[in-house]
């Protein structure tokens, strides 16, 4: 069985918080493709993604609709259709709320749902099974 497994990061978040590389991509094959930094957020609903990443790699508008944020406000927002690799894995049709430039990548439960995730806090590592 093989895992995929990414460290913490402990030098941005205190406390170390659960941090994977994603490549984010178009929807077709051969499309431009743009691998970051994503915090693992087992409480968020659906992947975010900054819209310069979503607007370079040509990802597809689906629609514009509210989500509410974590102090319970709602937010309109725009969605993007992207296919997210992580490690082994290859995930298409993923719906991602679109963020504004600068703001940190967040994979949701959407993604997390779809794999195998070991939040191995003892030794700061997200562990995915392949």
């Amino acid at each position: 069985m093989a895992v995929y497994s990414h460290d913490y990061d402990g030098d941005v978040y205190d406390p170390a918080a659960p941090i994977v590389e994603i490549v984010v991509s178009h929807t077709s094959p051969g499309g431009l493709a743009e691998t970051l930094s994503a915090l693992v957020d087992s409480g968020a609903d659906a992947t975010m993604l900054p819209i310069n990443i979503l607007t370079r790699v040509g990802a597809r508008f689906l629609e514009t609709r509210q989500m509410r944020g974590v102090t319970g406000h709602r937010l309109v927002v725009d969605t993007y259709l992207v296919t997210i690799r992580l490690g082994p894995h290859t995930l298409h049709g993923i719906q991602s709320v679109a963020m504004r430039e600068g703001i940190e990548a967040v994979v949701g439960r959407d993604v997390l749902n779809q794999l195998e995730v070991v939040l191995n806090g003892p030794a700061n590592v997200v562990e995915i099974v392949a």
